[in-house]
């Protein structure tokens, strides 16, 4: 019976591309089926491997631990280098259709350092392996394939783009986890850093963070915006004790004021609400509050990119100064300065800049400054002053002014 994998990928063009991954790198190469039984391999297996699963106990296996690597990668969303129960280095990439995986394509072993003794002995810690058998496997070792880590890396991004490529639904989710994972761990950092620093113990609701991020969104400013986002999830977090529903509450409040900015920017009414309908369905149907919290991180992006900033010219003109803006911040800059910049009548600047932030060209500029010297304030040991200056405020009482006006704490507070 043909397995089950070639009903989804063309039995041919998937061992042509083992066949050739093979050829490029001389490292044995196999696929297997969800249960880590073999169905095509390339290559001559290592006599070593022979050797070691002699001595496996009842119910191990080296196909059990590939597809446990496999389930780790593709929780990791990317490549898994491993080592396996024999000391040897592994490469996998899973393959999976509608968030199933059907199997996983492995490449190894092989080694990062020239074989010694030890290989072998640390195996006795672990199996009863006989002198005899010890030292054929020994001797075994010197036929296995060194790599080094900078090459083995290369291989893992050589087979995640060669099977990725041909596997589109797994590339895919690979990123969507990798994105998922990269988020958890921002908002996992954040609450740490509130928790760690005492705050959030009055519970009061993130109002000024929640402007922050409407702000980054219609300037078109994303890797911002999601910054801002993470901060205001974990505090969400914190805010509604970790219950899930209530965050969902919380979630879809966010995605109406994302909705109304996109409608009052001149998008269209429907496919907003549309999108939105979406957005709020696929978060109230959801029990996973990772999945929830990225979700909305997706669909932020696709406000930001494809809605505010599509063909509309006010908007790429904002978007330019904004960016002038951000390169420049920690300079005696002006609104003329930036009009000038991007070619526009400084009036007419000032008054397009709030039609589409929302705030004056001037509380942008020191939104921007304060938060870089909160990063300062936070991470450095760097003098009042001296942070006041690197940030672009010509003097500390309206640098602590301006700060406690956004922050409501002083600077010296704050830190």
């Amino acid at each position: 019976m043909e397995p089950y994998i070639y009903k989804y990928y063309p039995k041919e063009d998937v061992q042509k591309m083992l066949t050739a991954f093979h050829a490029a790198t001389g490292m044995h190469t196999q696929l297997i089926d969800e249960n880590g039984k073999i169905i095509f391999a390339v290559g001559k297996p290592a006599e070593f491997c022979r050797l070691f699963v002699e001595h496996l106990p009842p119910g191990d296996s080296c196909g059990k631990q590939h597809v446990d690597a496999s389930v780790q990668a593709m929780d990791l969303g990317e490549s898994y280098l491993f080592c396996c129960h024999a000391g040897m280095y592994h490469i996998v990439f899973p393959i999976v259709t509608q968030n199933t995986m059907f199997g996983a394509v492995v490449t190894g072993p092989f080694l990062m350092e020239e074989p010694d003794a030890n290989v072998v002995l640390d195996l006795t810690k672990n199996y009863e392996i006989d002198t005899q058998s010890l030292l054929k496997m020994s001797d075994a070792t010197h036929e296995i394939k060194v790599v080094s880590p900078e090459l083995a890396n290369e291989y893992s991004l050589l087979l995640y783009y060669l099977i990725g490529s041909f596997n589109m639904n797994s590339k895919d989710l690979l990123l969507k986890n990798q994105g998922k994972l990269f988020q958890q761990s921002k908002i996992g950092e954040a609450i740490h850093k509130y928790k760690t620093a005492g705050e959030r113990e009055k519970k009061e609701y993130p109002v000024e963070l929640e402007s922050r991020l409407i702000t980054k969104v219609k300037t078109g400013d994303l890797a911002e915006a999601r910054k801002v986002l993470n901060e205001l999830l974990a505090i969400l977090i914190l805010y509604e004790d970790y219950s899930v529903d209530r965050l969902k509450v919380r979630i879809v409040e966010l995605c109406a004021l994302l909705s109304r900015a996109a409608i009052e920017r001149g998008s269209d009414t429907n496919m907003v609400l549309e999108m939105n309908d979406r957005l709020i369905n696929a978060i109230m149907s959801s029990d996973d509050m990772n999945d929830m919290c990225y979700q909305f991180q997706e669909n932020m992006d696709i406000f930001t990119e494809s809605l505010f900033f599509s063909s509309d010219q006010s908007s790429v003109s904002i978007k330019k100064a904004t960016e002038y803006i951000a390169a420049h911040f920690a300079e005696e800059i002006s609104l003329a300065d930036v009009a000038d910049e991007i070619h526009l009548n400084p009036s007419y600047l000032s008054t397009l800049f709030k039609q589409v932030t929302g705030v004056s060209f001037k509380e942008y500029l020191n939104r921007i400054r304060v938060e870089e010297a909160q990063r300062l304030l936070l991470n450095t040991d760097y003098p009042i002053m001296h942070i006041a200056v690197s940030c672009g405020f010509s003097d500390q009482s309206y640098f602590t002014k301006v700060f406690k006006k956004h922050t409501g704490l002083t600077p010296k507070q704050y830190r």
